[in-house]
């Protein structure tokens, strides 16, 4: 028996957004040695055209793509909702941009009056070179690359002429000045035209990307915006850094490849031109680099590479990795919906990855335990900076703990969980040395209870503590669990508490167990707190029994389990409700844990 002949046609797949905007972008650019009607027949296919619009507009590619979709597909960007949105989004950017160009204006213009060089990156000027039109492709930011010899008297002249700092944003010293100006590569202004980045070096990594200001100067052509004229990097300059930039940030808007694919379409009749490129990359050790670009470029755009040219290998393990490490980004809203930290960690593997010779790798290893964020939070002098760097996971822990974002209403309320441990940080430094030793204390005692409660079964170490499996009789202290078979060892303990010590001592390394409890980067909740304090109190001569207990939970759910402390029959630890806790046992590592 034969199925009908209808029956076994199956309809043309849905076009996904991403695959949509691309084939959109591939139109606008015209690059690509595709064929455009199948790029036609691929939008015709998309069905969720608000999908396509988003990614669009976070790619920051709503211009290019509407050039595309006007001038082949006109009635379906009409017939598709699409062209209003597109519209809005392109007006905005215009009108940024015009702005930027005022800005552009003045800030070059005072910096050559006060006979300060500067070069143009990317930005407006990029956008006349590439796309006949400054106001083509969407611009966050102006970029500005002076001497590092200049840095600070060019951003003397623009903080005198209306800018103001935004990063870095922490109070200075030449200790601090130093190590930030060896890991990060710009400074932020806000003024005329909006955002202005003033770069000492091309590169946050020297060892990445960058070349002598001197060499990028003198190799440096015009750009005209009419009537106004500024310097960009030469040809091969502008490659490399392009092609740098974007890796760094794992090409994570796709604004950037649409760039390095109009490149390369120009230089599809002159292969020497990409010829000469390729041999500065291959000087500078950016092969791995150069190879996942020319890939990125033939998949998303179709261009045409011209083959006559000397190409490193397209078919390198890094540069795959780093190909496909952007390419799963694209589709997905990881940049936004994960924060700068998402971001900074890819960018420490990109680099890792492109270009693993010594000094790169120790730079970006080093990266790691520099953060300027925690010398706004934690004014530590001079004399004490190094301690930044063994703070540095403690700080970064207790932010992840604490989340990414403080949600809008936060704002209003109590300050972010980073500022209040930067806050315990301060008072921990200002604290007399008893102090700060007893800190450490508790906090290597909590690990270590931590450490048994999570992964040892307590049958291993429930002899290291001194328990009361009874409840307490009314008036008076609570049994001991190590007294009951032990006549000598329950007169001692008798006798111990019969001269029941201060309980100022007791009180005093509770709080300081629970502020440590409350920093530390892991959970530490009331087992390992009344654990830790035991153990602390044991060390002064103190004796404490520590309690388990459980109770119903709402709605007739299953148990609640709780631990606390008590010290001559007072809770110093784990109290307030501890009454609506029966006591029981210890546990044999079955069930549950306290807490």
């Amino acid at each position: 028996m034969h199925l009908p002949a209808e029956s076994s046609v199956m309809p043309p797949p849905v076009t996904a957004p991403l695959e949509g905007l691309l084939a959109g972008l591939r139109l606008g650019l015209g690059v690509g040695a595709g064929d455009p009607e199948a790029d036609l027949e691929a939008l015709s296919r998309v069905d969720d055209w608000n999908a396509v619009a988003a990614l669009a507009r976070r790619h920051r590619v709503a211009s290019l793509l509407l050039r595309g979709m006007q001038a082949r597909a006109t009635g379906l960007a009409s017939a598709s909702g699409i062209e209003p949105s597109l519209k809005r989004t392109r007006e905005r950017a215009v009108r940024h941009g015009l702005a930027q160009i005022a800005g552009l204006k003045r800030a070059t213009g005072l910096l050559a009056a006060a006979d300060i060089p500067c070069l143009v990156l990317k930005g407006l000027p990029l956008g006349q070179r590439l796309y006949g039109n400054p106001l083509a492709r969407s611009v966050r930011d102006i970029d500005l690359l002076v001497s590092p010899r200049t840095f600070q008297a060019a951003e003397r002249v623009l903080l005198e002429n209306g800018w103001r700092r935004i990063a870095p944003d922490f109070p200075e010293t030449p200790v601090r000045n130093r190590w930030y100006g060896r890991f990060r590569h710009d400074h932020k202004l806000a003024g005329p035209g909006g955002l202005l980045e003033l770069h000492r070096r091309l590169s946050y990594n020297p060892f990445y990307f960058d070349a002598p200001f001197e060499n990028l100067h003198a190799g440096s052509v015009p750009v005209e915006i009419h009537p106004l004229s500024f310097r960009v990097l030469g040809e091969e300059d502008e490659f490399a850094y392009l092609m740098c930039h974007g890796a760094g940030h794992y090409w994570k808007d796709l604004i950037w490849l649409c760039d390095m694919a109009a490149i390369l379409a120009s230089m599809y009749m002159e292969p020497e031109r990409l010829e000469r490129v390729s041999m500065r990359c291959r000087r500078d050790g950016l092969d791995s680099i150069l190879a996942s670009t020319l890939q990125l470029c033939e998949a998303a755009f179709h261009v045409r590479i011209p083959r006559g040219a000397a190409l490193p290998p397209t078919g390198g393990r890094r540069a795959a990795w780093i190909a496909g490490l952007s390419q799963r980004t694209w589709g997905d809203d990881d940049a936004t919906r994960l924060g700068g930290g998402f971001n900074w960690g890819r960018q420490r593997l990109i680099g890792l990855i492109a270009k693993p010779d010594s000094r790169t790798v120790l730079h970006e290893i080093a990266s790691v335990f520099v953060d300027p964020r925690d010398w706004r939070r934690l004014d530590l002098p001079d004399w004490l900076f190094y301690l930044y760097f063994p703070l540095r996971p403690l700080l970064r822990a207790t932010r992840r703990k604490g989340g990414r974002r403080a949600p809008p209403a936060a704002k209003t309320g109590a300050g972010p969980r980073f500022g209040k441990s930067a806050k315990a940080v301060r008072a921990f430094v200002r604290a007399p040395v008893a102090a700060k030793a007893m800190a450490l204390e508790a906090a290597l005692f909590l690990l270590a209870a931590r450490l048994l409660v999570a992964h040892v079964p307590m049958r291993h170490w429930r002899r290291w503590l001194v328990t009361a499996e009874e409840p307490a009789p009314a008036g008076g202290p609570p049994a001991d669990s190590h007294s009951a078979g032990d006549p000598e060892g329950a007169a001692s303990a008798g006798a111990h508490l019969a001269r029941a010590p201060p309980q100022r001592l007791p009180r005093r390394v509770a709080r300081i167990v629970r502020k440590a409890a409350h920093h530390v980067p892991f959970p530490a909740v009331c087992l390992p707190q009344a654990m830790a304090l035991q153990w602390m109190l044991r060390r002064r001569g103190v004796a404490s029994r520590l309690f388990f207990g459980a109770r119903r939970k709402a709605q007739d759910s299953g148990l609640d389990f709780h631990a606390w402390l008590t010290v001559g029959g007072e809770c110093v630890i784990g109290g307030g409700e501890v009454e609506t806790y029966a006591p029981l046992p210890p546990f044999d590592g079955i069930g549950p844990r306290p807490g």
